[in-house]
């Protein structure tokens, strides 16, 4: 499932860094261990995007202009999300980097039903290569069209045992998108910090559409837990590139979780 977590901006103006990914994921951390539930403490199957609201962007980073600022977050583990959203609401007020949110509301994305061949767009970069300490292996450029990319990304889906069940996949970048971007000198893919323990690490991102065609059932757990590595740290969230009529969100949390 995946839900919208509403957020009330309290103070308009302020900012976090472009890619901030690292404080959420410190934030959502600490939300599991508030939890205290031994079976989430090592749990990694979840996903979650950036903050999304309206923003300008400066040398300093994105600064937040929105009354509301919304993270889509995402896990096939239902007690999982509202454990996470009950210690949520028992917070007042959290803070993000120069960012400070206040707890407004969840709203529920609708449940898809998914075909063989779905085409999707990246909320979140996607990761391939484990980064190492003073190394720039993690920063290698691998191209989408390649060979190589699509073997790392099957490589990143044998590390879920759980998928191995739903059979393989064909993955096809959208070459005219990729082309373009390259013509125009733009680019799809950077250089993005990660953190394990603090250590800090550099890594290669990607963000362009796609197809996949797979099992419905691995569509679903991808949709919900996320493609290719660092999940849990907010990387390789997807969504759908073409937007499903009659897909609007539901109320989720509106003060009590139902049994």
């Amino acid at each position: 499932m995946r839900v919208r977590l509403i957020f009330k901006n309290k103070e308009k103006g302020a900012t976090v860094p472009f890619h901030h990914q690292y404080y959420l994921f410190r934030f959502f951390k600490g939300l599991i261990k508030k939890c205290g539930k031994e079976e989430f403490n090592s749990f990694k199957h979840y996903n979650f995007s950036g903050l999304k609201g309206q923003t300008t962007v400066s040398k300093s980073g994105l600064h937040f202009y929105s009354s509301k600022i919304t993270v889509v977050f995402s896990c096939s583990n239902r007690d999982f999300i509202d454990s996470i959203i009950e210690v949520l609401f028992s917070l007042p007020e959290i803070k993000l980097n120069g960012l400070t949110i206040i707890p407004l509301s969840v709203e529920l994305e609708n449940q898809i039903k998914f075909e063989e061949e779905v085409k999707y767009i990246c909320l979140s970069p996607l990761i391939l290569l484990t980064p190492e300490f003073s190394s720039d292996s993690g920063k290698k450029f691998i191209h989408p069209c390649s060979i190589e990319f699509k073997d790392y990304l099957n490589s990143a889906l044998l590390e879920k045992n759980e998928l191995n069940d739903f059979g393989g996949f064909e993955f096809h970048p959208d070459s005219n998108y990729l082309k373009k971007l390259e013509d125009m000198g733009k680019k799809y893919s950077r250089v993005y910090p990660i953190f394990d323990q603090d250590v800090p690490y550099e890594v290669r991102g990607y963000t362009f559409p796609f197809t996949l065609k797979a099992a419905p059932e691995l569509h679903q757990f991808l949709f919900e837990n996320g493609l290719g590595l660092f999940n849990d740290k907010g990387f390789g969230m997807l969504d759908l590139a073409e937007v499903t009529p009659g897909s609007q969100t539901i109320p989720y949390f509106t003060g009590q979780l139902e049994n």
